[in-house]
C-alpha cells in the first residue's frame, strides 16, 4: 500500500515541483544528503556482524512550513522511507552553517540510525528514571542523527521520534509511519557544539562549548569525559534533577544559572597545559534519552627562533657552523629549511642541500626545541650572502625566519663603526702606555733621589 502511494506521490510532485538539489536551501527548509546506516546480526550486548549503510535524505524544516506538502522530488537513488521529513520546534537543528558556501565537492557529513529509549546507568542520572519503568511516551520508532557542518563551525547529534503520517498514508502493514514522500519525524532532543574543534596556547582558560534542548523535559544531568590515546576519566558528572555536583576535576567548571536558563552546559577549564589535550565529550541525559558531542581541544605553541653567528664573521676559505635554535613549540612535529641567496643583483634563493638537526628535546612545559646546523666554507666573492633557517608548524599560517649576514674579512673599508672601535682601541692602548711612562718614570726618579743621599752622607762622613 505504501509503495503505490509513494509512487503516486513522486508522481503528482513531478507534476507541480522540481526534483530537489542535495546539500541545498528551499521554501521548506534545508535539505542535507545522508547516510542511513544499520547495523545487521549479533545479539545483545555483542558487536554487530554487518554493517549497512544507504543513502538517505534529510529535509529540516522551517517551523513556519511544519506540515506544508513537499515542493520538491526527493532523488531516485533515495530509497522510500530514507527521505527523513524532520520538524524541530526549537529549530537548533535548522543551523545557518549547513547551508553556507562550501568548497567543491565539500558537503555537510551526516549519518542518520534507529535508536532505543533506554535508562542510563551512571550515578548522576539515577534519579532521571526513578519509576523504573519506561513510559508509553517512548514506544514507537526512534532515530537518532549526527550532522557536522562542513565548515567544521557547527555539530548536532538529535534524537527524533516518527510521528502520526499525513492524511491517507498510514501504514496497514504495521511498520512505522511514514508520510507520502518519507518518514516525518519531530526532534526530543538536540545536544550540539559551535566550535567541535578547539585550539588554543598554553596557560590559557579556554570554554568548551556544549548546549542541548530537550522537549517537555526539565530534568536533566550533564556529564564531561575526557579520551586520549584510548584512556579516559570523567571530568565533570552534575545531577541536574538533585542540583548536585557528583564529580569536579580541579579547575573546570559550568554555568549553573545559563544551564538551566538555556542549556548551555559548556564547561570551562582554566590555565591549560599539555595534560590537557585530548577529545571531550559532552553527554546530556533526559528521561530514557541521551545524546553527545564530541569536542577536540588541540594546545598550539608556536616555535620561536635565534640564529647564531648572527653576522657571521669569517675569513677566506675558512669554515663555519650556522646553529638555527628552535624551541617552545607544540606540537612535535616541525619542518626546518635552509635558503642562500647571493648579494649579486638578480640572484635568487637556493636551498641548502646539507643540514643535520639534533633530537628533540621536551621542555618542563610540555613544549619542544631541536636545534638545526649547517657548515658553510664562504669566499671573497660571498661577501653579503644571506642565509636563512625557514620554519613550518602548524601554529604558524606562512612559517617564521631568521636571516644571517656572511662578512668577509678584508672585503670592503672600514665602516663607521669599525673606525670607532678602532679609535677606542688607539685610545686605551695610548693611555696604557702613558701609564707605564708614568711609572717607569717615577722608579727612575727615585732611584736616583736615593742614590744622590747616599753620596751627601759619604761626603759628610
Amino acid at each position: 500500500m505504501n509503495a503505490i502511494v509513494f509512487k503516486l506521490a513522486i508522481g503528482a510532485i513531478g507534476f507541480f515541483g522540481a526534483v530537489c538539489c542535495d546539500n541545498s536551501e528551499t521554501v521548506l527548509g534545508t535539505v542535507l544528503d545522508c547516510w542511513y546506516v544499520e547495523e545487521q546480526g549479533g545479539r545483545m550486548g555483542s558487536f554487530p556482524t554487518a554493517i549497512t549503510q544507504k543513502k538517505s535524505l534529510l529535509l529540516l524544516r522551517k517551523n513556519e512550513q511544519i506540515g506544508a506538502p513537499l515542493d520538491f522530488i526527493p532523488p531516485n537513488d533515495v530509497e522510500q522511507g530514507l527521505f527523513f521529513d524532520i520538524n524541530d520546534p526549537t529549530g537548533v537543528i535548522r543551523n545557518n552553517n549547513f547551508h553556507k558556501s562550501q568548497k567543491k565537492n565539500e558537503k555537510s557529513a551526516c549519518e542518520i540510525n534507529l535508536y532505543t529509549p533506554q535508562a542510563a546507568f551512571v550515578d548522576w542520572t539515577v534519579y532521571l528514571t526513578k519509576n523504573e519503568v519506561s513510559p508509553l511516551h517512548f514506544g514507537g520508532v526512534w532515530y537518532t542523527s549526527n550532522i557536522q557542518a562542513a565548515n567544521k563551525k557547527f555539530s548536532i547529534s538529535s534524537i527524533m521520534k516518527v510521528i502520526s503520517p499525513s492524511p491517507g498514508t498510514s501504514d496497514d502493514e504495521g511498520n512505522h509511519e511514514q508520510g507520502a514522500l518519507g518518514t516525518i519525524t519531530s526532534v526530543a532532543l538536540n545536544v550540539f557544539t559551535r566550535n567541535p574543534n578547539v585550539k588554543t596556547r598554553l596557560s590559557r582558560d579556554v570554554i568548551l562549548d556544549c548546549g542541548f534542548t530537550a522537549e517537555n523535559s526539565k530534568e536533566f544531568s550533564v556529564e564531561w569525559r575526557y579520551q586520549y590515546k584510548g584512556s579516559g576519566h570523567v571530568v565533570y558528572a552534575y545531577d541536574g534533577v538533585r542540583d548536585r555536583v557528583e564529580i569536579a576535576q580541579e579547575g573546570t567548571q559550568i554555568f549553573f544559572e545559563e544551564l538551566h536558563a538555556s542549556g548551555n552546559a559548556s564547561l570551562l577549564i582554566r590555565d591549560v597545559n599539555i595534560k590537557h589535550v585530548g577529545t571531550y565529550i559532552c553527554t546530556v541525559y533526559v528521561p530514557y534519552l541521551h545524546s553527545q558531542q564530541a569536542i577536540e581541544l588541540e594546545i598550539i605553541e608556536p616555535p620561536q627562533l635565534s640564529l647564531t653567528p648572527n653576522p657571521v664573521y669569517v675569513f677566506p676559505g675558512r669554515e663555519e657552523k650556522l646553529s638555527c635554535d628552535i624551541s617552545h613549540y607544540y606540537p612535535l612535529d616541525v619542518t626546518i629549511e635552509w635558503l642562500t641567496k647571493s648579494a649579486a643583483p638578480g640572484s635568487e634563493s637556493q636551498y641548502v642541500n646539507e643540514s643535520w638537526q639534533t633530537s628533540h628535546r621536551q621542555n618542563s612545559d610540555g613544549t619542544y626545541n631541536v636545534t638545526s646546523h649547517i657548515w658553510i666554507r664562504p669566499e671573497m666573492k660571498d661577501h653579503e650572502t644571506v642565509f636563512t633557517c625557514y620554519v613550518s608548524h602548524v601554529s604558524l599560517k606562512t612559517g617564521t625566519k631568521k636571516t644571517s649576514v656572511v662578512k668577509m674579512a678584508g672585503a670592503s673599508g672600514p665602516s663607521i663603526e669599525d673606525a670607532i672601535g678602532m679609535f677606542i682601541t688607539a685610545f686605551i692602548l695610548y693611555g696604557f702606555l702613558k701609564l707605564i711612562y708614568w711609572l717607569l718614570s717615577s722608579a727612575f726618579s727615585s732611584s736616583s733621589a736615593r742614590s744622590s743621599d747616599k753620596e751627601e752622607k759619604v761626603k759628610s762622613s
